[in-house]
């Protein structure tokens, strides 16, 4: 009867069995360091996502330094490709920098079959340039909505961004501005020229005027000496 009765409470017999109480399995995890139960929950975190790593993958255009450089008002698509490697169905959710970017056919939620793959396009426009300020940070995030077999337990993220560059708009018809300095130079060149020929008249004419009086000055002098 009490070999019955051991089984019937998981118990073997033949075995010494002690009850722990919750008072001494709590003074159990007291006697672990802060440090090794820190090391245990990373573990645990680590285990953890590694059951849903393969529930989303993102995948965006290749940009030299991770920068895109755009001349002030010109726009340029940028496009990122949603990955559902897995053999069920997921949910995804895009959050994106509105201010320098506009989706193109956007979705408040992408749904993506088994084995498949979902393009969204941007739209990326530059502001005006400022030389103080021409260096702009644009983010986007990925949000995992459903996971395996359609659950929410251990959703993940994806954060990523890029660099974007604005680069000053190159002068109007430079050629016609040179010109426009040409013809400035000379009329500026011409203009000496006049000023240059009326002075010339004007000292032309006054010597002329000195040497009248001059000669004259002579020949009243002669006279006089004569008498």
């Amino acid at each position: 009867m009490a070999i019955r009765n051991l089984k019937r409470d998981g118990l073997t017999p033949g075995i010494i069995h002690k009850k722990v109480s919750k008072l001494e399995i709590s003074k159990m995890f007291r006697h672990i360091s802060p440090l090794k139960m820190k090391l245990i929950i990373f573990i645990f975190l680590i285990a953890v996502s590694s059951l849903n790593a393969k529930a989303l993958a993102v995948a965006s255009d290749y940009l030299e330094g991770n920068i895109l450089a755009l001349m002030e008002g010109s726009s340029r698509i940028y496009s990122i490709r949603l990955q559902n490697p897995d053999s069920y169905e997921a949910r995804f959710k895009v959050d994106y920098d509105r201010q320098f970017m506009k989706a193109m056919g956007f979705e408040e939620e992408y749904v993506l079959p088994p084995q498949s793959t979902a393009r969204i396009e941007f739209n990326v426009t530059a502001p005006k340039y400022d030389e103080k300020d021409n260096l702009f940070a644009v983010s986007y995030t990925v949000h995992q909505l459903s996971g395996g077999s359609g659950g929410t337990f251990f959703l993940t993220k994806i954060s990523k961004n890029f660099k974007l560059k604005v680069e000053k708009k190159p002068d109007e018809n430079p050629g016609k501005l040179e010109v426009k300095h040409d013809y400035k130079f000379f009329a500026n060149y011409n203009y000496a020229v006049y000023a240059i020929a009326i002075l010339a008249f004007l000292l032309y004419i006054l010597g002329r005027g000195l040497l009248k009086k001059t000669k004259h000055r002579k020949d009243l002098s002669k006279t006089i000496h004569q008498r």
